[in-house]
């Protein structure tokens, strides 16, 4: 299967805007962050489909003080309905598991995922960009 290269670019929203308890709120949050950063409405709607594959594996980039080295952690998500992410499920799902992660680190804002590989069918590997 061909997998999009990039995936929700020129979304603003920072890891620092702590964990949300569903997805409403997050996606609220998130369309007010935007709001108030960009002058704009949110340019996606919520509840288009982003990614059609019922899981898909996330990579980032995270500097351990402790061991003075960059690490490159992953978490695997699944799509609530078993067969696509939407927008706002994929950015809540990401926000919720990596950004605690992030919230203390440099690059907190996010910048988009970008295609990496495909790890077995149907599963296929993006990296987290970020910035600062």
């Amino acid at each position: 299967m061909k997998y999009p290269q990039e995936l929700l670019r020129d979304i603003y929203w920072s890891f620092e805007n702590g964990h949300f308890d569903n997805q409403t709120d997050f996606e609220n949050a998130l369309k007010e962050y935007y709001k108030e950063i960009s002058g704009s409405r949110f340019p996606l709607k919520m509840d288009d489909k982003v990614l059609e594959v019922p899981e898909i594996i996330v990579q980032y980039m995270k500097y351990n003080y402790d061991e003075d080295e960059w690490e490159e952690p992953q978490e695997e998500f699944h799509a609530d309905n078993n067969d696509y992410f939407t927008v706002g499920e994929l950015l809540y799902k990401i926000h919720n598991a990596i950004g605690k992660k992030l919230e203390d680190d440099d690059n907190v804002y996010f910048e988009g995922l970008t295609f990496g590989a495909e790890d077995s069918p149907n599963l296929p590997l993006y990296f987290l960009d970020t910035g600062n």
